[in-house]
């Protein structure tokens, strides 16, 4: 076969090479997403908390922003993270085996979600400062020196400050010690610095959320959790995912024999990475039992995997794992381009989906249409990702106005509505229910803007009444978005501050 004609080096390059390739490619082609669009507004307004998640990603975007907004540079991290992860695999295997450290790696730079989705978001830290504190901890286990376990500790704080998953990585952890060491109680005098490690970033976030409505709490565990109802559909939606993402070969190759697998990761220290990923994904599928659970869930977990399959399979079961994935991968390519190519005719039967795809691909001449009836008045639409969109392209803040969604509310904390009383809005949104925000103003026009094969609607509001939009909708955003629940402590709620504190916006006891 032609990968066995070339040589180890060929291989090393010619993955990197074509993995890197295709990552900037996409990086280049796709038109930016509503999430990328919320985190830069996050980069653009640093601070050290925000409303959905903690503010890792949006340090790094306030780094980047300094030299460019473009998004092939926005999502350089993202390709970098995953090529880097591919060669820390590569090195951890390598003295089993040249071949075998290739083929693991391999597996890693090949996978589609790797490949073709080279996105800047909350993943992309999460899954640097997980693997590297992963890192740490394996070379914890070697020599149960605290230092090590001191920097778990701070690379786990750190991606917890990326996003709350990391917490799983911590109880993945624990579950290890406690089922595979048998080192009498060196290891556990470890855990107590790996403790001391990650609890400053916790810290830090508990002060922001105190003195933010709690905004994080609100959002993760009561707020998107409030329609979790037990389905198998959503089970089995998670089984099918598990399936593309670890594909058929490795699952059936790991399953064959699972007693072998705990030996395995009794009698050998890289099979800690297998514990590292199964633990997480056997707690989301608790959550899969009543919650659809996204496959970008996943990602801070998988380069786990990948360590362990150098462990657990032969060089032959990899190269069948490996031959597969590329496989796999090149068909992706194949019908990813296919996409990229028919989704604006396809999708002009569906006006709404075309709409979406509009508005994201042609932001700034949209902005440039609307221009002579906008006259640079404020800008705002009912959707917070659309917002984000439209303030990348315009370079300005775009406010949300309306009730919105329990997700993306950064702009609560950014608008204040008291500044816009009796002042003029341009309210751009896809659809005729623009009227409904008419009754804000004292005079309001709505025009219809044609572009692109399809319209847009804009409305033009005077004299905008805060006292009815505040006793209205912002009164409706509290009931519904802000109720603390009666057990946390009440330290500074920014919308009871700007716009009065409700009574019934506080749970029952």
């Amino acid at each position: 076969m032609f990968f066995n004609r070339l040589t180890e080096r060929q291989i090393f390059w010619g993955l990197i090479t074509i993995s890197v390739l295709i990552k900037l490619a996409i990086a280049a082609a796709i038109p930016i997403t509503g999430d990328e669009a919320y985190f830069i507004l996050w980069g653009k307004n640093p601070d050290y908390g925000f409303y959905d998640h903690p503010p890792m990603v949006g340090w790094w975007l306030t780094g980047l922003l300094q030299i460019s907004d473009a998004m092939w540079w926005l999502r350089l991290p993202t390709i970098i993270t995953t090529t880097v992860i591919g060669l820390a695999i590569y090195h951890y295997v390598r003295k089993r085996g040249e071949m075998l450290a290739l083929l693991a790696a391999g597996l890693y730079w090949l996978a589609p979600v790797n490949l073709f989705v080279p996105l800047i978001t909350t993943d992309t830290p999460l899954i640097f400062w997980s693997f590297v504190s992963a890192w740490c901890f394996y070379r914890a286990q070697r020599n149960d020196h605290w230092g090590w376990y001191l920097l778990t500790g701070i690379c786990l704080g750190l991606a917890f400050i990326s996003k709350f998953f990391a917490g799983l990585l911590g109880i993945a952890y624990l579950l290890y010690m406690l089922m595979f060491v048998r080192r009498g109680w060196r290891p556990y005098q470890g855990l107590l610095w790996l403790i001391i490690g990650v609890l400053p970033f916790i810290g830090l976030n508990i002060l922001w959320n105190a003195q933010h409505c709690w905004d994080n709490y609100l959002f993760n565990l009561q707020n998107r959790t409030a329609d979790f109802r037990f389905s198998l559909k959503t089970f089995g939606k998670y089984l099918l995912l598990l399936l593309g993402i670890m594909t058929p070969p490795v699952l059936y190759y790991l399953w064959r024999s699972p007693a072998q697998l705990i030996k395995t990761i009794r009698q050998d220290g890289l099979g800690l990475f297998l514990v590292l990923f199964l633990v997480p994904i056997l707690l989301f599928m608790l959550v899969a039992m009543g919650k659809t659970v996204g496959g970008h869930w996943i990602l801070s977990f998988y380069p786990f995997l990948f360590v362990a399959l150098a462990v657990f399979l032969s060089y032959n079961q990899l190269r069948v794992c490996f031959h597969f994935m590329w496989g796999f991968s090149l068909v992706f390519l194949v019908i990813f381009t296919g996409l990229l190519i028919a989704i604006p005719g396809v999708t002009r039967n569906n006006p709404s989906t075309y709409q979406d795809l509009v508005s994201s691909m042609y932001t700034r001449q949209l902005l440039d249409t609307i221009k002579p009836y906008r006259h640079n008045y404020p800008l705002a639409t009912s959707s917070y990702s659309g917002a984000s969109v439209l303030s990348y392209a315009d370079r300005k803040p775009v406010m949300v106005i309306g009730i919105g969604s329990y997700h993306g509310r950064q702009d609560d904390l950014l608008t204040d509505f008291r500044k816009f009383d009796g002042k003029t809005i341009a309210v751009l949104d896809q659809d005729a229910d623009i009227e409904d925000f008419a009754r804000f103003f004292r005079h309001y026009e709505h025009i219809v803007v044609p572009f692109k094969g399809t319209q847009f609607h804009l409305g033009i509001g005077t004299e905008f009444n805060y006292g009815l939009y505040r006793d209205t909708v912002l009164r409706d955003v509290q009931r519904s978005y802000y109720r603390l629940p009666h057990w946390l402590p009440d330290k500074g709620c920014y919308m009871d501050e700007r716009y009065g504190r409700l009574p019934a916006v506080k749970a029952p006891d």
